[in-house]
């Protein structure tokens, strides 16, 4: 087992430094019972960070499809792992840098009104990946109708599941947990998160924005991007 891990950490490394990512994960075969499992995930993920219709350019989806990808690929690399991720992923866990990048994708094109076509000439990587096109459609209409399906209860999930989980500095220092999530009154959008820092830090609780932290889904924990704190 432990072989067998280490070999598919080293080719989730291959892969992140291929010319050919992110669409090497897009594109990679994974089972449908993964697809299934992180299609809430991706979900929540995009609406924590507003990536909805109008939010972006056409010719800046791809550079944030790479850069997602890449943090939840870095993500699985940087986490060490631990019974919480086996609670959350069991079985999935070491599906989660493909199937999970393929999702993410997918939901962003989904919540944008785009399709992979859109971005991407999928008949070039195909052919460079060795994948079947009509292989590729059909796995997009899957997920796709899998977003549909899941737009709320991705959310409700996302609400239940961040409570008590960490707060952790970009050095992967641990400041606390999140005590609750506040939305705007206007869009039900997130907005920011109240922290119950650990003692000895100096604070007992703060608020930070959602634009200031990235919420990790292989862990669920959430990870600062600024150390700017309102009591």
């Amino acid at each position: 087992m432990k072989k067998a891990e280490k070999e598919e950490k080293e080719k989730v490394v291959a892969y992140l430094r291929s010319k050919l990512f992110p669409w090497n994960f897009i594109f990679e075969d994974v089972t449908d019972a993964a697809i299934e499992h992180f299609v809430p995930y991706a979900i929540q993920m995009c609406e924590a960070k507003g990536l909805e219709k109008g939010s972006i350019g056409l010719e800046d989806v791809k550079e944030v499809i790479t850069r997602e990808v890449k943090e939840a690929v870095d993500d699985y690399l940087f986490d060490p792992e631990d019974t919480e991720m086996i609670r959350m992923h069991g079985k999935f866990a070491t599906s989660y840098p493909f199937a999970f990048s393929q999702c993410l994708a997918h939901a962003i094109l989904y919540r944008l009104g785009l399709k992979l076509e859109d971005v991407v000439d999928i008949r070039a990587i195909s052919d460079l990946l060795g994948e079947d096109m009509k292989e590729i459609a059909m796995r997009e209409y899957f997920i796709r109708d899998l977003m549909a399906q899941n737009g709320s209860k991705a959310m409700k999930m996302f609400a239940k599941s961040i409570l008590d989980k960490k707060v952790i500095t970009a050095g992967g220092d641990c400041i606390g947990s999140v005590a609750d999530i506040i939305f705007t009154d206007e869009t039900g959008k997130v907005e920011e998160l109240a922290v119950n820092h650990l003692k000895g830090t100096g604070m007992k609780k703060s608020r930070v924005s959602i634009e200031d932290v990235r919420l990790n889904m292989y862990s669920k924990n959430v990870v600062l991007k600024s150390s700017n704190y309102r009591k």
